[in-house]
């Protein structure tokens, strides 16, 4: 009867310690933090200036949207996870301009990160909305900017 017992016991040691190892992957994979190039596209008629990406620095200026090119750059690295991305910029442009030096804040849920992952692509609307999403390749595809 003992060694039925102990059987048993080793047979749902095993179950729990399976259950526990298919998990662990999942859990791991939600959370993980990865180092990704920021490439940012400003739809705004105007430089943006001094980006922050999730509190680190991600670039001096971002020039002006016109047809045909989004005014972007690709700046290295900062360090992204699934779940809400910040971006901080304050507005460029000539002397006088109006809003000139406003710092803006926007916020996004960053859905998930491909393994593969190298590149976190930020679009900027001149609405105060941002738009991000990973890949494992520079985004060549512009989405129309929104409208304000």
């Amino acid at each position: 009867m003992k060694s039925n017992f102990t059987s048993t016991i080793k047979r749902l040691v095993g179950y729990l310690i399976s259950g526990l190892m298919m998990a662990l992957p999942l859990t791991a994979c939600s959370e993980r933090v990865m180092n990704l190039d920021v490439s940012i596209y400003n739809y705004w008629p105007r430089a943006i200036n001094d980006v922050v990406v999730n509190g680190q620095y991600a670039g001096g200026a971002f020039m002006a949207y016109h047809p045909g090119g989004a005014g972007g750059s690709a700046v290295c690295c900062v360090k992204v996870k699934p779940g809400s991305i910040t971006i901080e910029y304050s507005l460029g442009g000539p002397e006088g301009a109006s809003r000139l030096g406003e710092k803006i804040r926007a916020t996004t849920v960053l859905k998930g990160i491909p393994s593969d992952a190298k590149v976190l692509t930020v679009h900027v609307y001149p609405n105060g909305t941002i738009s991000a999403e990973a890949s494992a390749e520079y985004v060549d595809e512009r989405p129309q900017p929104e409208s304000q």
